[in-house]
């Protein structure tokens, strides 16, 4: 193999992984679109119904109308819809992994392909007396795959686990709320029980 070869094998690889790279970049930038509008149209929502709801507790008369407010269920409003929100947000985060995970999963294999053939092609035409040479190179990208596959290992459980950290967050959050709406519930019902005693 001689030096034109060589160079066009590396052209030819270098070529597919610009196409590789164009297309996670026109995938993200799709990506960060539709998470941009999903927070810009969940903050407007979320604005409007705090605007409404700190009316209403700013023209309450007395203590006992801002916690009818509460109990009404704007705390449920807004929780849900930044439930809502966390599970768009979610869904796009999961569905950009997975396409990035499969592009690249795809990218890695036609990279070690390439790699191999190009070291077998190149070792089938080393000199005389290149062996330790040739040895030493395949050696060296086994050893740079193999820390490539476990780095997209690695990848895949981090976003295993920020899926699931995620999932506990919001459900965290809606207890949370729950606990707060059952306090409510309480603090109502006791001051009426006293003034019927």
């Amino acid at each position: 193999m001689d030096y034109e070869q060589i160079a066009g094998k590396l052209n030819e690889f270098s070529a597919k992984n610009v196409q590789g790279v164009m297309a996670l970049t026109e995938k993200s930038l799709d990506r960060s679109h539709k998470l941009a509008e999903i927070s810009f149209d969940t903050t407007k929502s979320l604005l409007e119904e705090a605007n409404d709801a700190l009316s209403k507790v700013l023209n309450a008369k007395d203590p006992q109308a801002v916690i009818s407010i509460a109990q009404e269920g704007g705390l449920e409003g807004f929780t849900n819809k930044l439930v809502a929100h966390q599970q768009s947000v979610t869904k796009i985060v999961r569905e950009a992994a997975e396409e990035m995970t499969a592009m690249s999963e795809a990218s890695m294999d036609q990279m070690k392909t390439t790699l191999k053939d190009w070291v077998e092609t190149l070792s089938a035409n080393a000199p005389a007396g290149s062996d330790a040479f040739v040895s030493a190179l395949k050696t060296s990208i086994e050893t740079t795959l193999q820390g490539v596959g476990q780095v997209q290992a690695a990848t895949k459980e981090v976003l295993s686990n920020v899926e699931k950290t995620t999932e506990q967050a919001v459900e965290a959050i809606k207890g949370q709320v729950a606990n707060v709406k059952k306090t409510a519930a309480k603090t109502t019902t006791r001051p009426t029980a006293r003034k019927a005693a």
